[in-house]
């Protein structure tokens, strides 16, 4: 597991020895107890699935004409299946 994929690739490797990143020191939450993480998990917000269908005007017109249109195809299974 000592194979540096960088060895080879002498302009890449100048290249990312270039950059130096300092990453700052925090601490760290501790877990808590299981039934607080638990609460905190189903009080945590919920997110939209609609919201990027109401976003656009191409949205909002497919959910208007979605109920419309599984309407007509559900009446013409019925037709077809059921006379």
């Amino acid at each position: 597991m000592n194979h540096d994929p960088f060895k080879k690739e002498l302009h890449l490797r100048k290249k990312l020895d270039e950059y130096h990143v300092e990453i700052p020191d925090f601490q760290m939450k501790p877990k808590g107890k299981r039934w607080e993480r638990l609460i905190n998990f189903l009080a945590s917000p919920a997110k939209d699935p609609i919201e990027p269908l109401i976003s656009t005007a191409a949205g909002v017109a497919v959910l208007k004409l979605a109920p419309l249109m599984g309407m007509a195809a559900i009446s013409i299974i019925q037709l077809f299946f059921f006379l």
